[in-house]
């Protein structure tokens, strides 16, 4: 996709370890623990602030409206394809669809694990009470209850622990970040979500891996700080980065993936939409593709803003049930 808007810089919101404190009660009442970490400034070498997301394969971004190139994780047909083919040996061989029409009316409590990145000063980061309003919008959202026309999802988020790391190029993230910070501060097993709270820039919102096999402990989220509720990213600060991001955590490709080419993004009820700047606007009168049924504009997985998503379907909330099983729950 190309984008010929001018890519939004915001202004980064203070965060000192004094408003780290005086959070900490709220924190442990929701059942995570607090740390503040120590000066992590050499755990990085020093270079110039830049944000492009990691090529690595298996992971997938949203970006915010002219981002200028080409989203920096989109899989190829054929590794799409590859991609699913893999879960779906795994949903055979495990008879785990039998298993899924049993427990897609259940909960499924994930616990997540958040690593607020701020520059050395303790500038910059997320705030305590924007990371526990992110965990309220993420739990409505996958609950069904942000539109009447959004699918029930089985998973709901608490958050596990709480930690605040200064480190000037770790908050400037950029590919040569993704390892040895994740390396430091990853947490958990497969089945905890990490979320990496730093300063991306530049239009990146966030980046996710998808469930699989061999990712480690780079497995979890990386998220724009003012993407956040209350952030100053608007018009996507309500939270629904982490929302999206999370989406692909659990296996679900973009609405837009292989555009209107078969097999699109692998689930029957999210009509084909074109990969194009079409992605980003929220009109519900876009058809882009030729197969039944207009533009999903108001999915978490196309790449309107955050007023305009609302809504998983309910193949959506299917596959990421069998994502969790095949690759994720630690009693399969």
């Amino acid at each position: 996709m190309s984008g010929g808007l001018a890519t939004y810089r915001g202004k980064r919101r203070a965060a000192s370890f004094a408003s780290v404190a005086v959070a900490t009660t709220a924190l442990l009442a929701s059942g995570g623990t607090v740390t503040v970490a120590a000066d992590a400034t050499t755990s990085s070498p020093a270079r110039a602030a830049c944000s492009t997301a990691p090529a690595a394969a298996g992971a997938d971004a949203r970006v915010m409206a002219g981002y200028a190139g080409v989203d920096p994780n989109s899989m190829s047909l054929a590794q799409s394809k590859t991609w699913d083919a893999a879960l779906q040996q795994r949903v055979q061989q495990r008879g785990l669809a039998t298993r899924a029409a049993t427990a897609k009316f259940k909960t499924i409590t994930i616990d997540v694990r958040v690593h607020v990145i701020t520059r050395n000063n303790g500038t910059g980061g997320a705030t305590p009470k924007m990371v526990l309003d992110q965990i309220k919008v993420l739990n409505r959202a996958y609950a069904g209850k942000t539109a009447s026309g959004s699918a029930f999802t089985p998973f709901r988020f608490v958050l596990k622990s709480y930690d605040v790391t200064p480190n000037t190029n770790w908050y400037n993230w950029s590919d040569s970040d993704d390892k040895p910070a994740k390396k430091a501060l990853h947490r958990g097993g497969y089945d905890d979500l990490n979320m990496y709270v730093t300063g991306l820039s530049d239009g990146l919102l966030g980046y996710a891996y998808y469930p699989q096999d061999q990712v480690g402990f780079r497995d979890g989220v990386v998220l724009l700080n003012e993407s956040l509720p209350g952030g100053s990213a608007a018009p996507y600060n309500e939270g629904d980065t982490a929302t999206h991001e999370i989406g692909h955590w659990l296996g679900l490709a973009h609405t837009f993936e292989n555009g209107c080419s078969k097999p699109g993004d692998f689930v029957a009820d999210t009509p084909y939409q074109a990969d194009g700047d079409n992605i980003f606007y929220c009109d519900e009168s876009l058809n882009t593709c030729q197969q039944p049924g207009k533009d999903p504009v108001h999915n978490f997985m196309s790449y309107g803003d955050d007023p305009c998503l609302d809504q998983f379907t309910e193949g959506q909330s299917l596959r990421m049930l069998l994502s969790w099983l095949a690759y994720r729950d630690p009693a399969v």
